[in-house]
């Protein structure tokens, strides 16, 4: 891991965040097809941050980028949505985190446990509010299965970006 001044490393993780603000916005104004799924594009400035600063960075920036885009929206505290959003950013950086210091893992591979343990997250959370554990069975599953193809692409953009920045 490369060292970085104070400057230059708030400087890098301030453009991350603005960066997977920014991606987050516009992501959630495309929709797939199908409810709830999204690319996850933002994920891979966390996973950047992961890979250039540590574990502590990637967890805050990904905190961070769901609170400011909550506030931005309006939907911070209040909104299902909000805590929906947390839930998941929550337990795929943390499952990240934990496949990226495993050692075991690919850049492909941390990006889609990332992914996945961001359903995971999410269902969750609204077996929890709904109290409909049966989600857990039918739709479970399914986002599970989107969550490889999605952290096959994201972690392939950190791979590429990666090998351009950082080596």
């Amino acid at each position: 891991m490369r060292r970085y001044h104070k400057t230059q490393r708030l400087t890098i993780l301030t453009m991350l965040l603005a960066m997977a603000i920014t991606v987050s916005l516009i992501e959630s104004q495309v929709e797939v097809g199908i409810p709830g799924v999204r690319l996850g594009l933002a994920n891979a400035l966390g996973l950047l941050a992961l890979a250039i600063f540590g574990a502590k960075e990637m967890l805050i920036l990904n905190l961070m980028r769901v609170l400011i885009v909550g506030l931005m929206r309006g939907t911070l505290l209040f909104s299902p949505g909000f805590w929906i959003s947390f839930c998941g950013t929550f337990m795929s950086s943390i499952m990240a985190i934990l496949a990226y210091k495993s050692k075991i893992f690919t850049d492909i591979g941390v990006s889609s446990v990332s992914a996945t343990f961001h359903n995971v997250g999410q269902i969750l959370f609204v077996v929890f509010l709904t109290r409909t554990p049966m989600l857990l069975f039918t739709y479970l599953p399914f986002m599970m299965l989107l969550g490889i193809p999605t952290g096959w692409v994201i972690g392939n953009v950190v791979k590429a970006v990666k090998i351009r920045v950082i080596n």
